[in-house]
């Protein structure tokens, strides 16, 4: 009720998501990552304008960051490098996003993946947004 007469309005309210027309032609790499973006990037889809056709390389890796006294690995480091190339008419270019986080070593292994699923969907995330 306060922001009703104020003039508030959402930050992304006056954004046209239908400003492009992006096809995604193919994809390589880690498959969570990869159809998260694609569907992010379904909604700019608008025939009328011009087609940019896309691939998109998504490289993930878990290695062991630290261990304790024991050997016992505590901590991993987690990479993903997602390349891009975007096609239009007279254009071809490529861009890398990179992204690395520490994660702990969980004792439930249940937890550890989807923790871990949750950390590639917002690796995806951020991949849209930039």
């Amino acid at each position: 009720m306060l922001l009703a007469g104020c003039g508030f309005t959402p930050m992304y309210s006056d954004v046209d998501s239908n400003r492009l027309n992006i096809q995604v032609v193919e994809t390589k790499g880690d498959y969570i990552i990869n159809s998260k973006i694609i569907s992010k990037l379904k909604i700019h889809n608008n025939s009328d304008k011009k087609l940019f056709k896309i691939k998109i390389n998504t490289n993930y890796i878990k290695v062991d960051f630290s261990k304790n006294l024991k050997g016992e690995i505590t901590e991993y480091q987690l990479n993903a490098k997602t390349n891009y190339t975007i096609i239009g008419e007279n254009l071809e270019k490529q861009f890398n996003i990179t992204e690395s986080f520490i994660m702990k070593n969980f004792a439930d292994d249940f937890e550890e993946r989807d923790y871990e699923k949750r950390l590639k969907n917002n690796i995806a995330d951020t991949n849209y947004q930039k």
